[in-house]
């Protein structure tokens, strides 16, 4: 009978998001273990998305524009053009970004998304140069992709995004609207595989 509810009330928080109670009742009537998780549901964004031709055109200057630091520019077209949210990247490791041969591949979800042309160029320059914050000398021994000031620390996404977060909080919106682009081009299951959206999430804003 244990096991009956157990799967219950993991089929019925699946389904909707007021389930929790139904979760909680059955901890209190012991009809499940008091060690059973249930991971948090992803929400969907209530951000009002960004105008698409402001989008493009922050994402155009990322891409061109070598007066603004790498790292600013690689982490805001992961948000705008990948739907990734800063605090996502910020804790990439330098093994999310794969070299072979010609071809660059980042990991953000349980399949390499093959980078392209210019974007995989700025991968190879983030992973040859890669700097703390504040840090004197190179942080090739740090394990993340974007190192912070202190040893062994990643760059916290509060100093990520430069102008694109500088110009009114642009990010957030701008991953809105990159959502809503990728879910009309690709099904659920291959935005949960590429970038890493919980299924329930990628369902939901396909």
């Amino acid at each position: 009978m244990i096991f009956g509810y157990e799967n219950l009330a993991r089929a019925t928080f699946a389904c909707t998001p007021t389930a929790r109670s139904f979760v909680e009742w059955c901890r209190k009537n012991h009809h499940i273990g008091k060690d059973m998780e249930i991971p948090d549901r992803e929400k969907l964004s209530h951000v009002r998305p960004t105008d698409e031709d402001e989008r493009w055109t922050v994402s155009r200057r990322l891409v061109h524009d070598d007066g603004l630091a790498i790292e600013d520019r690689f982490a805001g077209l992961l948000v705008l053009l990948y739907a990734q949210p800063l605090t996502t990247v910020s804790q990439l490791p330098v093994t999310a970004v794969i070299v072979e041969g010609p071809q660059t591949s980042l990991m953000l979800g349980d399949t390499a998304l093959l980078l392209p042309d210019p974007l995989d160029k700025l991968a190879r320059r983030l992973l040859a140069r890669r700097r703390g914050h504040i840090t004197i000398g190179t942080s090739v021994d740090s394990p993340w992709l974007f190192p912070g000031a202190f040893s062994g620390q990643p760059l916290s996404h509060h100093r990520l995004g430069g102008p694109a977060q500088a110009a009114g909080h642009l990010l957030p919106p701008g991953r809105t609207s990159a959502l809503m682009g990728l879910s009309t081009q690709l099904p659920a299951a291959v935005l949960t595989e590429l970038l890493g959206i919980s299924p329930e999430t990628a369902t939901a804003w396909t």
